[in-house]
């Protein structure tokens, strides 16, 4: 019974499903593990091995109160009145701040644009429109870039401490791969229905990514006929998320995104 439901479990892991499905899932697999460990505690009491039988009796009675508390949580909007788990979960998030800093330190890796390096002052954000179709390829970029070891999802090295004072402070969420996934290939194509911006693992497999609509406040039409626009950065953004939960960090996942700055210079 423990072996099916490890194994229940260990599939559930490779399913991208959002948090809330998931913990209903373990909670009705507690309550049925649950079952089967009272079952083998009554065995044992008639088999008088009472000690057992207590030490089983006690873990039922500690796995069927957090089941309920997580029951309350995740099929119902009440909470129930004797919940400790924000209190656990305080106890276990600590951390001590000489390691947490340390590991901030050494997740700080400065990224260097794959197209070179830009004045900041000459560099604005653009508007990218996104389809149907583009979505699609930027969700499949980011799992090869995942099978390519090309994603660091370490949260900026930020300890579940540091980053609930963030979202404290008000920061709506923290994602694992921090400001974005840096795209190894990138470029920018004058196309029929306006200038499209390419990328991928490299210039051969590179797909089309997003038309730019504006560049700084400006549409794309007008900022073209006043300067030459070269592509300095783009980044994949979205994806595995932390927000605040009932007790702790809850995991989110949110659809992924096209961040693209652009680079100008005045036409001659």
């Amino acid at each position: 019974m423990l072996s099916t439901l490890d194994l229940i479990n260990h599939y559930l892991g490779y399913l991208n499903v959002n948090a809330k499905l998931k913990g209903r899932i373990y909670t009705v697999l507690a309550f049925v593990g649950d079952t089967y460990i009272l079952y083998l505690a009554f065995s044992y009491f008639k088999n008088h091995a009472y000690l057992r039988s207590a030490l089983l009796g006690a873990a039922f009675i500690g796995i069927l109160y957090f089941a309920i508390v997580n029951f309350y949580y995740y099929f119902t909007n009440k909470h129930m009145k004797f919940d400790v788990s924000p209190y656990i979960a305080k106890v276990l998030g600590e951390r001590e701040e000489a390691e947490a800093e340390q590991n901030v330190a050494e997740a700080n890796v400065q990224f260097v644009p794959s197209n070179g390096i830009y004045n900041q002052k000459d560099v604005l954000p653009a508007t990218v429109e996104l389809d149907n179709e583009t979505k699609a390829t930027l969700n499949e970029m980011a799992q090869a870039l995942q099978a390519n070891q090309l994603v660091q999802a370490d949260y900026k090295g930020l300890s579940e401490a540091q980053q609930q004072a963030l979202l404290e402070q008000g920061q709506s969420k923290i994602y694992a791969n921090g400001d974005g996934i840096p795209l190894p290939y990138y470029r920018l194509e004058q196309e029929p229905d306006g200038l499209a911006v390419y990328g991928g693992l490299n210039e051969m497999s590179a797909k089309r990514l997003g038309v730019v609509k504006e560049v700084g406040l400006q549409p794309i039409e007008a900022a073209l006929e006043k300067y030459d626009l070269y592509i300095a950065t783009a980044l994949l953004q979205g994806g595995p998320a932390h927000v605040k939960g009932r007790s702790g960090l809850t995991e989110i996942q949110d659809p992924y995104d096209l961040k693209v700055e652009l680079a100008y210079k005045k036409k001659s």
